[in-house]
């Protein structure tokens, strides 16, 4: 790469984030990519000109061309900035080995390059050298996410799925519409609540129609379905929003919840949401279901009450 050419990369890797013009990055080809590496190994610039560089790097590494070798690369520049002194770059590098991670597992010709005990291990010496808060949530969450997946396989619903999944339903929700009877009395819940609670199985089948408009995960342990997740996307409004979910009761505690949110989430982003949303009860029976959206990043939230009287 020549002077001037040069010059501009560095002159990009001054903006905030990621460099703006991607585009003209990938346009350079193998002479950006080297260039970059240069720039990191050289340790001269600045941290944020770093963290850029460690950035465009992962965005460079997607395209097809010389995939395991740029991969290889990357690893071994973020395994040495994850314990680098600085905790912004340690930060951005620890970022990305955990999202190089998750997409070695969609190609089988970059599982070799970093096991799962050796990223846990990265991770807690970077830990241990200081993480925010933040970074450090999100790189643990995305480990235990793709980890959680390796136990069992996630895919789109079909209508054949149907009478599972109406079993998983009909198993999980059975204590929370119990707890709708409690709570309401006898009397109440059949004139109030029952016919809503019955209708839900009515309503799974309409997800997994073909024209649903959502788009429904499953997964499955051993060739069995054990629990799933319906999304969909506004594409006016670029809002995401999970809908009917449920793990069935036998498999609760296993991560499988965690997976089809992580699962969901991923393609939302994929199909240009902006923000994700999810309703749940703030009963007693439903506080699983809270711990299990706030640990999946669920954070804000707008309380809710819902009462009834006799007349």
């Amino acid at each position: 790469m020549d002077a001037k050419a040069y010059r501009w990369l560095v002159n990009e890797l001054d903006k905030w984030r990621v460099p703006i013009d991607l585009d003209a990055l990938h346009k350079g080809g193998p002479e950006v990519f080297d260039a970059l590496v240069e720039i990191l190994e050289q340790g001269q610039l600045s941290v944020r000109q770093r963290k850029n560089a460690l950035w465009a790097l992962s965005d460079l590494c997607m395209k097809r061309g010389a995939f395991l070798e740029r991969n290889t690369i990357l690893y071994r520049l973020a395994k040495t900035l994850v314990v680098d002194d600085e905790q912004e770059l340690r930060e951005v590098a620890a970022r990305v080995l955990v999202h190089q991670f998750f997409l070695q597992e969609g190609h089988a010709d970059l599982r070799p390059l970093l096991s799962a005990e050796e990223l846990k291990s990265l991770l807690e010496r970077a830990e241990a050298l200081g993480l925010s808060d933040e970074v450090r949530d999100h790189v643990w969450y995305r480990f235990n996410g793709i980890t959680a997946r390796r136990r069992f396989h996630i895919r789109h619903a079909s209508v054949a799925d149907g009478m599972i999944l109406e079993d998983i339903r009909r198993a999980a929700f059975e204590p929370v519409f119990a707890s709708f009877r409690a709570l309401l009395g006898d009397e109440i819940y059949e004139l109030a609540q029952a016919k809503q609670d019955a209708v839900q199985a009515d309503m799974l089948r309409g997800l997994i129609a073909p024209d649903s408009g959502w788009d429904v995960f499953v997964a499955e342990v051993n060739l069995r379905v054990v629990g799933f997740v319906a999304v969909k996307v506004d594409p006016e409004t670029f809002i995401g929003e999970i809908g009917l979910n449920a793990v069935h009761p036998d498999h609760a505690g296993h991560g499988v919840g965690t997976a089809l949110y992580e699962c969901a989430l991923g393609h939302m982003k994929r199909a240009g949401a902006r923000v994700a949303t999810v309703a749940t009860g703030g009963d007693a029976s439903h506080a699983p279901a809270r711990r299990a959206f706030e640990k999946a990043g669920f954070h804000a939230a707008i309380p809710s009450v819902w009462l009834c009287r006799l007349l």
